[in-house]
């Protein structure tokens, strides 16, 4: 295996050769290589990079991607946070194109969402059945959705920007995308082994990407915030399988205080 570039949850990326890299899965998400696969071939020319194959490589399975030579958005904000204005307008254009795109190949974002909402064994049933009834209502879209859109899967070279990461792409709400993306941003979970101080410095930086991100995307897009709101609910329920376990008492403070508007 050649030079690691990347890890992550799911996967882990190393160099190819010289213009091409491969994403390696972990063997408890090894099922989700042939959905990436396909999903990035049927979204190729929104600002994502170009998929060559996918292949077997020492019992795991991989998927070859071209090489973007560059950073990510997150890496350039954490050493220049004063740049967040900049990246915030970057964050939403990029958001914005990719909701100029449709992709009828791609799942369902209701669908998916009522799915992982009908599993989840953290919601009691009587809970689920209002938050289903709920996501019943909101409207379909046949939007192109990146839904999992955040600074983290931007990257950025001297010439253009890429977003990576699509295997959660589906076709849906545009709003229902930038809910998720305004939850990730929101999200109070910090790294371990900070100061209050330094704690408290990122989640100024985040409150202040998150407002200007929100603001240039509904300008430009021509939605309102309530249009996006409107997906908290169910895109936090969603959320919580994901078990990422700092998010699981702000999860759960957003889906409690929805549940209980609803209530009133």
């Amino acid at each position: 295996m050649q030079e690691l570039l990347g890890q992550g949850r799911t996967a882990d990326v190393f160099r190819y050769d010289e213009n091409r890299v491969i994403k390696i899965f972990h063997e408890e998400f090894a099922g989700l290589a042939f959905q990436e696969f396909q999903t990035a071939k049927n979204i190729e020319s929104a600002n994502a990079p170009k998929v060559y194959d996918i292949i077997d490589i020492d019992g795991k399975k991989g998927v070859v991607y071209e090489h973007i030579k560059g950073v990510s958005m997150l890496y350039l904000l954490q050493k220049a946070p004063l740049k967040v204005f900049k990246y915030a307008k970057l964050l939403a254009d990029l958001h914005i194109e990719i909701h100029t795109r449709t992709a009828n190949e791609l799942p369902k974002l209701k669908d998916s969402l009522s799915a992982i909402i009908k599993d989840l064994k953290s919601i009691n049933q009587s809970d689920k059945g209002v938050i289903l009834d709920y996501l019943s209502k909101l409207p379909e879209g046949n939007i192109l959705c990146h839904y999992d859109f955040h600074p983290g899967n931007i990257l950025i070279d001297s010439r253009k920007a890429k977003v990576i990461d699509w295997m959660t792409a589906h076709i849906g709400d545009p709003c229902a995308d930038v809910c998720r993306t305004v939850l990730i941003l929101q999200s109070n979970a910090l790294p371990p082994n900070i100061s209050a101080f330094e704690g408290n410095l990122i989640n100024i930086f985040r409150r202040t990407l998150c407002r200007n991100y929100i603001n240039r995307y509904t300008r430009i897009a021509g939605v309102a915030w309530r249009d996006i709101e409107q997906w908290m609910l169910p895109v936090a329920a969603a959320r919580l399988a994901e078990g990422i376990e700092p998010e699981i008492p702000y999860l759960n403070n957003i889906i409690s205080s929805k549940l209980s508007e609803m209530r009133c």
